[in-house]
């Protein structure tokens, strides 16, 4: 099943993928099957602009900040004079995360892109379809693969695949409130990875929740310096001035949101609900827990929307859709882009602060925003 957002997808040429920076790193390498085509034809041009990391991957070499394939256009000389069979995997699928499992292709986007976040603002509401994509180019290797031999694997296969398309149901039942469809989800999730713990929540939790959201995003930002070029830390500073104060209290927080965000929301409210249901569709609830993939999504959403009170307040202007482009893109970049860096550190501080249940925290979380 193929959502009607991933259809809608179109890239514009902006060149943004094909600048290097250590978040672009691994999406300038060059696959194994791709490389033995350009080695095997001996075509020079692209293989003299070819070099082998410190990791020992090889990947397309980079004039400045830029791929040295990419022209004044922001084309690719690749595609334009050989053909999209050349290009590597990464290039191929990007922004797509694609995957193959027991019932076919599994496709979602990643946001990292502009256009890719541009459609589920164009979609009202992300409908599901079999129907065979007919422009899409596969990759030589699937970023992964949901199916086995094993007969037990199968059963948790068939389970998980069970859970999908009602959970998908419940993000997407607008007779609820947003809020409650992801604290249903959070009971949901946390019986598919088979924990006996419910979702509670307190003011005293809520506000202890924001604070460690603050220290996780905050840890971030200054790491970013060195990670990034100069736009996307430009855009994390804007931020760093609302978070990184000690002075945002519970109250403080609310009061950004009620000026800048509330009167606005209920009108983008189903971004973020396309938002969450792209994120349903990368798979991560089945290879990291059910739990585990609850807690990252929630703990991505309550980003976004502090990021869009932060950046609301630092324009001081409502809710609007380059607000929100801006939150998911940066957020997606810092955190979604590097999961396993952000599991990592986010279970560390979350054990730092003793909260045995980390989607006890994500509930929380997703209360108050």
């Amino acid at each position: 099943m193929i959502g009607s957002h991933v259809r809608a997808f179109r890239c514009r040429a902006c060149g943004y993928c094909c600048y290097r920076n250590k978040v672009w790193d691994s999406y300038l390498a060059v696959d194994e099957g791709t490389l033995a085509k350009i080695t095997g034809e001996g075509i020079e041009d692209i293989t003299k602009n070819i070099c082998t990391t410190q990791n020992q991957v090889k990947q397309l070499k980079c004039s400045g900040n830029q791929c040295s394939f990419l022209n004044k256009n922001n084309l690719c000389h690749i595609n334009l004079q050989y053909g999209y069979e050349y290009l590597p995997d990464a290039c191929k699928s990007y922004p797509r995360i694609i995957g193959v499992s027991t019932r076919g292709l599994e496709i979602s986007l990643v946001f990292l892109c502009r256009e890719a976040i541009k459609t589920i603002i164009s979609q009202n509401k992300i409908t599901f379809s079999d129907e065979k994509l007919t422009d899409l180019i596969l990759p030589n290797n699937y970023h992964y693969e949901l199916s086995s031999d094993d007969e037990y694997d199968l059963q948790l296969i068939k389970k998980y695949f069970e859970f999908l398309p009602k959970a998908i149901e419940g993000l997407q039942n607008r007779c609820l409130p947003l809020k409650q469809r992801l604290l249903i989800l959070g009971e949901e999730s946390l019986r598919l990875s088979e924990c006996t713990e419910t979702i509670n929540f307190s003011a005293t939790s809520i506000r202890d929740s924001l604070g460690i959201l603050k220290e996780i995003i905050i840890s971030r930002i200054g790491e970013a310096d060195t990670d990034y070029t100069e736009p996307y830390i430009d855009n994390l500073k804007k931020i760093r001035g609302i978070i990184d104060d000690n002075t945002l209290s519970l109250a403080e927080y609310l009061r950004i949101k009620e000026t800048f965000i509330d009167r606005e929301y209920d009108k983008y409210e189903y971004i973020l609900e396309n938002y969450l249901v792209n994120f349903m569709t990368t798979n991560i609830y089945f290879f990291n827990g059910a739990a585990f993939g609850y807690t990252m999504m929630m703990l991505l959403l309550a980003s976004i929307q502090l990021f869009m009170a932060g950046y609301a307040a630092f324009y001081r202007r409502s809710l609007d859709e380059e607000i929100i482009i801006l939150a998911i893109q940066n957020v997606d970049t810092a955190f979604f882009g590097h999961m396993n860096w952000f599991s990592s550190k986010i279970t560390a501080i979350i054990k730092k602060h003793g909260i045995c249940h980390s989607a006890k925290m994500a509930a929380a979380l997703g209360q108050v925003l």
